[in-house]
């Protein structure tokens, strides 16, 4: 057995080891935690690296932010944004420059940068369109090439024209039948299958939209404009709002800004909407393997309703109009700007 002074040594020995195990304890707890930030990492360091696409931009404009916006939160890549130089020569050493890198895929916004990336890129580097308006007339396609155009098949448009106005069976159509023949086809497919017709009313450039506009009186209940170039400058927009308000019919326009003008109501795609599908696209592309030349040119998903009141409470009874144009937003998803 132990005397009383052994025991005390041992019970200080147990009291002065007691601490030393706790910071042993401690020591290990550390080391632990620290593995634990790092693994992590490591395990971040072993994933491959995700594509990059670079977003091309013809122009510093706001629309362009929200589509490369909407492009980001879909694609699954890292997303790189350049502006382009409006000069042919900056244009071409800039595609250069990418043909050499060669990203995962070029998103090209706008017509210029469209242009540039279909003649410089060839068939190494995929190219995804989106913001050109017209661009049919661009000779956009190739065996790795496609977009979203920025116009529908005018279906929306004309269930619209029906909302605001139940009457409506004759749509008027001004356009110049060299850049829009094909549009005014579509538009009479479209409107067949809803009971409706399209009355075609050409106009050449360089001629009247009044005199145009004179073979429609009695014989259209509504008007329906298409993205045209001659039929797309001020004065005739004028001219069409100016007769839609003057016979009581409501005009479909293009832009919230032709709405807030005068215009009844417009159908145009959303920015951040065509990203969003952009990414989607790119996604196809990039991870399926898709080869873009396979994918046709489509039309944009995600559209916004703008209306003016004024001129809808011009065609009748308004508060019926506005309600039918809301719940048709409301089963096709559209966001709603109101004007008066």
């Amino acid at each position: 057995m132990l005397g009383a002074e052994q025991r005390r040594a041992h019970r200080a020995l147990e009291r002065g080891g007691l601490p030393l195990l706790r910071e042993r304890a401690a020591m290990k707890g550390c080391v632990a935690a620290l593995l634990v930030a790092l693994l992590p990492a490591a395990v971040v360091a072993q994933q491959p690296a995700r594509p990059r696409v670079v977003a091309v931009k013809s122009a510093h404009l706001a629309p362009y932010a929200s589509v490369i916006a909407g492009f980001a939160a879909e694609a699954r890549a890292e997303v790189q944004e350049v502006m382009l130089d409006e000069s042919a020569g900056a244009a071409a050493r800039l595609f250069k420059k990418l043909a050499a890198q060669k990203p995962a895929l070029v998103l090209a916004l706008g017509p210029l940068a469209a242009n540039a990336a279909r003649r410089s890129l060839g068939e190494d580097v995929p190219v995804l369109f989106a913001m050109v308006p017209y661009y049919e007339k661009y000779g956009l396609d190739g065996a790795n090439v496609t977009g979203i155009s920025l116009t529908s098949d005018m279906g929306p448009e004309l269930e619209a024209l029906k909302a605001v106005s139940p009457k409506v069976k004759r749509v008027g159509i001004l356009h110049d039948p060299r850049f829009s023949s094909g549009t005014v086809t579509q538009a009479r497919a479209a409107a067949a299958s809803r009971g409706m017709s399209i009355l075609p009313l050409e106009l050449e450039a360089g001629g009247r939209a009044e005199k145009a506009l004179d073979g429609a009186v009695g014989k259209v209940d509504a008007l329906l404009m298409v993205a045209d170039k001659t039929v797309g400058n001020a004065a005739v927009v004028q001219a069409l709002i100016a007769f839609a308000a003057a016979h009581r019919v409501p005009l479909a326009a293009l832009t919230p800004s032709q709405v807030k003008e005068g215009a009844t109501l417009a159908l145009s795609p959303s920015p951040t909407a065509i990203g969003q599908q952009a990414g989607r696209l790119a996604n196809r592309i990039i991870h399926e393997k898709v080869n873009p030349g396979a994918l046709a040119v489509v039309q944009p998903e995600g559209l916004d309703l703008s209306l003016n009141l004024t001129a809808a409470r011009k065609l009748g009874p308004s508060s019926d109009a506005v309600l039918e144009l809301l719940r048709l937003a409301a089963r096709r998803d559209f966001a709603v700007k109101v004007y008066e």
